[in-house]
């Protein structure tokens, strides 16, 4: 394992140690507060009060029912507004934490209701306070299961974390993603589950020894620790927006590869320092740039850009192109597009950007009818004829190639092409060199001038920069668009 893969391993490892800490404190103290208020106002407790604990335990249920990743993006605005962004380590924390929060109120509902009720009526017997019964009783009484709860929830931060990817976060769960699953590196991704697996028996066996023992000071000192450590995660790792650089969104995978080239070119003979923030959806690097989160991003065609700023009023322009990535379709079935049987199986992206890109090869080849003016985000649902009743399935790009033995026909975007072990050569079907569908350099239309953007488009068009691009997308999988 070289240097620079144990590097990204550490990096990624505190990343995530980071996101958990302060999501899982935050989630913690917040969560007590609404489990305990959840018990205390139930039937027979010192502050009953019907309607209000209703309200409480359909807040806790209805949040709880939230799936992450839509829970992380529908909150984006209050995300930016409460830490200053929607990319990186600190926009995840936001929804990691509103996440765990319930689950933690649950939790600490549950383990209060625990507690003997003959001591409560003692404690009232005794003139105690409600704070009293709360702190001296039920809290203490309690402590072991609360532990166990702890435990619960940051185990499952640390799965919610790896949704951090969406936004740039960075951690394990990322890692994984983007270099083990998207790139196929088997390695990578043995790699980082043996890390979790680390992390996770680690918080397990500290939670049921504090549990035990009850030794709850050294959740204290464990506690500033964490908080130490936060900070110097925050003074030494998280990057900063430095002067002459260029926040660049792109998408994970093989696009990495060929920044990294970019980067070295930006810094060499521009002065210019390039920072790379990855995204795993389509969605999200537009509004990112929209909201001022990046100065740029390198990852789309102008017809899903026309669609996305006609849908979003997104206030964005064309700074230049940079290649055009022919999609083709695979099959290991069938030889030759005309070989395709009835009710056959078409895997394609269910993205909105690469789905409809999908469906438009296949309706100019006459395998499909879709309806007038769909545009470019067209989906299954817009076909008006299928002769072939061909069945779609919808699927994440990076699973596309793995699902080759399981479809008749099967979509694939050239940034897995060449990780998949295959070429475009080897296509069915594919985009010719006509293709519209050039990629480009995106910025908001009030900066569109900007030097170091002008800049950016020089590198990208960079004999190094062509030469890894070709190197990557091998033979003729990357046509240079500004020629």
């Amino acid at each position: 394992m070289s240097n620079l893969a144990w590097l990204s391993l550490l990096k990624a490892t505190l990343e995530t140690i980071y996101m958990v800490s302060v999501a899982g404190f935050v989630s913690i103290f917040f969560g007590l507060m609404v489990g305990c208020s959840a018990f205390i106002t139930g039937k027979k407790q010192a502050l009953e009060n019907k309607w209000l604990h209703r309200l409480l335990s359909s807040v806790i249920n209805v949040t709880r029912s939230v799936p992450f990743i839509i829970l992380m993006i529908s909150i984006i605005p209050f995300t930016r507004l409460l830490v200053g962004t929607t990319i990186g380590t600190n926009a995840a924390i936001v929804p990691l934490a509103i996440a765990a929060i319930p689950f933690f109120a649950r939790i600490t509902e549950n383990s209060l209701s625990e507690v003997s009720y003959g001591l409560i009526e003692a404690a009232q017997a005794m003139g105690a306070s409600n704070w009293q019964i709360v702190t001296k009783v039920l809290l203490p009484e309690s402590l072991p299961s609360l532990i166990r709860g702890v435990t619960l929830t940051l185990i499952g931060l640390i799965g919610y974390s790896a949704m951090a990817g969406a936004v740039g976060g960075g951690g394990l769960g990322e890692l994984a993603i983007n270099y083990g699953y998207q790139r196929f590196d088997v390695v990578v991704l043995i790699e980082t589950v043996l890390v979790l697996i680390i992390l996770v028996q680690l918080l397990q066996w500290l939670g049921d020894l504090l549990a035990r023992k009850r030794r709850i000071y050294v959740v204290y000192y464990l506690c500033v620790a964490l908080a130490a450590g936060c900070v110097i995660y925050q003074c030494l790792v998280a990057p900063g927006k430095e002067e002459n650089t260029l926040r660049v969104g792109i998408m994970s995978g093989s696009p990495e590869k060929i920044l990294s080239v970019a980067q070295q070119v930006a810094e060499k003979e521009y002065g210019l320092h390039l920072q790379i923030v990855t995204f795993n959806d389509y969605v999200q690097p537009n509004t990112a740039l929209a909201n001022r989160s990046i100065d740029a991003n390198i990852f789309q065609h102008a017809p899903y850009l026309e669609a996305q700023m006609k849908d979003r009023h997104y206030q964005l322009s064309v700074v230049g192109k940079t290649f055009v990535y022919p999609m083709g379709f695979y099959s290991q079935k069938i030889r030759d597009i005309s070989q395709l049987k009835n009710n056959a199986i078409v895997a394609i992206q269910n993205d909105p950007s690469n789905g409809g890109r999908a469906l438009l090869i296949l309706q100019k080849v006459g395998l499909i009818t879709l309806k007038k003016n769909v545009g470019v985000l067209a989906t299954p649902q817009d076909i008006i004829a299928n002769p072939k009743h061909l069945q779609f399935k919808l699927l994440d790009a990076a699973q596309l190639p793995r699902s080759l033995k399981d479809a008749d026909l099967v979509a694939i975007n050239n940034d897995f092409v060449a990780a998949a072990g295959l070429s475009i050569s080897q296509s069915v079907l594919k985009e010719g060199s006509d293709s519209p569908y050039a990629n480009l350099i995106v910025a908001r239309s009030d900066e569109k001038n900007n030097a170091d953007l002008q800049k950016l488009v020089s590198v990208m068009h960079s004999p190094a920069v062509l030469k890894e691009t070709q190197k990557v997308f091998p033979g003729g999988a990357a046509i240079p668009a500004w020629k």
